[in-house]
């Protein structure tokens, strides 16, 4: 065979694995990729460049929120530790004659007499701001308004905007023992800062930011690709990370939508601030952030630099322009834009005086549109690039994640849809320092690249980071452990090889470790989709919102799979009873997934209701209930 056929030969087979490896295959063959290859697990990998979504994937321009220059600019005086905020007034110097120019600001605070806080704020009377004015230390929020006027006009407003500051509250003593814990020789504690990019899967991610992919496959950073969801939207999967719990344990002693409920929830960041931690929380779009959207949010402020009442405020003040079907211009800023420059902020005042943990969440670019990260990736680079310079890569700990991929638009109706919204993105990076005192770790980090691993984990490797010398588990607090996943572990111990999605913490529901096969057998799909309506029809009743509801008719059903479970403790004793999958159109128009237990014997319905997936969008369709797991089902009257 000559060289030019050989090469020709190696091009076909490459083209043939990267065809095989996007679908879903009922008998594997050879051929077919994996993330995770195992007795007990077996998830397919995806290519993220596949010809079926390429050819309608379609790049995005990043829109700018204003054209004119800043008026007011802040700047922070490193000796005094206090901001200072300037007015450009040569800005407006030649607009008109004889003008005469007035700023004023209000300050911002949380409401914290209100029901509830979290969806409140209050505004000061306006305070006259002069040039060169030295903020107080109790001012972190404020929005501003400037005013020009000449002797023939009436005053007209010439510009707003809205700024939000780190404020130094550390006392001498504190500052010390910061740097105490900060350097400690035989157990050094780093600082942690989660990024989040909400409903970015990923294969998604690098489809749609090229050049953020390019700067975490970079030295020191590990990407987990055997990461799996364990819930349906942002909540539940940031309360596996974030507090090691689920929802449904949560309800065992307080519901969500009740005042003070996640107060009492024991977040990651409480054990951080007890081990001397400075702590800060931000997110954008505040209708939809993580524990407000269906929850009543928090009573006491959770962490010491929090910006929500800061957005709150800001999206009911200043001029909101929607872009990407979110909240995508905050006046004259992008509303991501708040969130990392305030996460800017914090890591800048104290990468070098204090250990941080911090948690930066954006939904506003990817939340409601699969190509809506294109938009962001020179932006967010640019970021990375900044965190950089400051040198937080020097001695931090960085996670770069999301919490699931996309749940409803085009994307998630793709055949690699059901893998796309079950595989969020996770990369974690660790410093040099770190890597050379824990090369232990860092092997492990490495072997876990291609094994199953959950959110839970995740909660437990930050656990694992305030206590480095830990030898194993065993040697974990109870306390400590995940409350849902009693058999989860940190990344920087080996995950099982073989490995059930039983053990990780992931439901049978959320699982991507069965291999598919498809059922081609209509009055088996008509019988199993009845049953599945039938019991949705059944839960209105029982939730009495029938009366507002509409009552559905099964409709088309567009894919029927039936798993091929593997040895694992979710197989089923009776040899008639299968788990199914199907994805299908109830009339009047709601599209569901649901994965539930089937006996072809006995015709019984093993289902749970609040598993059921809604793949269109139900924003519109159930304005007239509250509760939010009810939103993905209802059809108003």
């Amino acid at each position: 065979m000559t060289s030019r056929c050989k090469q020709l030969l190696l091009i076909l087979c490459s083209l043939l694995v990267t065809i095989t490896a996007t679908k879903w295959e009922s008998k594997p063959s050879n051929l077919t990729k994996y993330f995770v290859e195992s007795e007990f697990c077996k998830m397919p990998y995806v290519d993220p460049f596949s010809q079926d979504i390429m050819s309608r994937f379609r790049s995005r321009k990043l829109k700018v929120c204003h054209h004119d220059r800043e008026l007011i600019t802040p700047e922070f005086d490193p000796e005094t530790k206090l901001y200072r905020l300037h007015i450009h007034k040569e800005l407006v110097k030649g607009k008109q004659k004889n003008i005469t120019l007035t700023c004023y600001y209000q300050k911002i605070t949380r409401n914290s007499k209100e029901m509830r806080p979290d969806d409140s704020y209050s505004l000061s009377d306006h305070r006259l701001l002069t040039h060169h004015l030295t903020l107080p230390k109790d001012v972190e929020f404020l929005t501003t308004s400037c005013s020009i006027q000449n002797k023939s006009e009436k005053s007209k407003t010439f510009q707003r905007d809205g700024f939000a500051f780190v404020q130094d509250h550390f006392t001498a003593k504190q500052l010390r023992k910061n740097l105490e814990i900060m350097n400690q020789k035989d157990e050094p504690k780093p600082s942690v800062i989660i990024m989040g990019l909400d409903s970015t899967s990923r294969m998604n991610f690098r489809r749609a930011m090229p050049k953020v992919s390019k700067y975490v496959d970079q030295e020191g950073w590990f990407e987990m690709q055997g990461y799996n969801k364990v819930g349906d939207n942002t909540l539940p999967n940031m309360l596996a990370v974030l507090a090691g719990t689920s929802k449904e344990q949560v309800r065992k002693h307080c519901g969500l939508s009740y005042r003070g409920c996640l107060d009492e929830v024991n977040f990651i960041w409480k054990r951080y601030k007890k081990e001397g931690y400075t702590t800060a929380f931000a997110e954008d779009c505040e209708y939809m952030s993580t524990f407000n959207y269906g929850a009543a949010g928090f009573v006491n402020k959770p962490v010491d630099y929090y910006l929500r009442p800061f957005l709150y405020a800001a999206e009911a003040t200043l001029k909101l322009t929607s872009y990407l079907s979110a909240a995508y211009c905050v006046g004259r800023h992008l509303s991501f834009k708040y969130v990392w420059d305030f996460g800017h902020q914090f890591i800048k005042r104290f990468l070098n005086e204090a250990p941080m943990f911090g948690l930066l969440w954006s939904n506003s670019f990817t939340h409601n549109s699969m190509t809506g990260a294109t938009a962001l990736d020179s932006t967010f680079k640019e970021y990375l690039d900044n965190f950089q310079q400051l040198g937080l890569f020097n001695r931090s700990v960085v996670i770069f994640m999301s919490d699931h991929g996309d749940r409803f638009n085009s994307l998630r109706r793709k055949v690699s849809g059901f893998l796309e919204e079950r595989l969020p993105m996770i990369f974690i990076y660790v410093p040099p320092w770190f890597r050379e005192k824990y090369p232990q770790y860092v092997k492990s980090l490495k072997n876990n690249r291609n094994r199953l691993s959950s959110n839970y984990d995740l909660h437990m490797t930050l656990h694992h980071l305030l206590q480095l010398n830990t030898a194993s588990m065993a040697d974990f607090d109870p306390n400590f452990q995940a409350v849902k996943c009693k058999t989860c572990q940190s990344l920087f111990f080996d995950l099982p090889v073989n490995r059930a999605c039983s053990e990780a913490g992931i439901d049978e529901k959320w699982c991507t470790c069965h291999p598919p096969e498809k059922v081609n057998d209509p009055t088996l799909i008509k019988e199993i989709g009845q049953a599945i309506v039938d019991g949705l029809n059944k839960h209105f009743l029982e939730k009495k919102i029938s009366d507002i509801c509409h009552t559905f008719k099964l409709g088309h059903v567009r894919h029927a799979y039936r798993k091929l479970i593997l040895a694992t403790a979710f197989k089923p004793t009776d040899p008639d009873e299968h788990i199914y999958t199907l994805e299908f159109w109830a009339i009047p128009r709601g599209l569901f997934e649901a994965t539930v237990g089937w006996n072809i014997r006995t015709k019984v319905l093993t289902m749970n209701v609040n598993e059921l997936s809604r793949l269109n969008s139900y924003e519109k369709d159930s304005r007239c209930v509250v509760e939010a797991q009810m939103k993905k089902y209802c059809v108003c009257h």
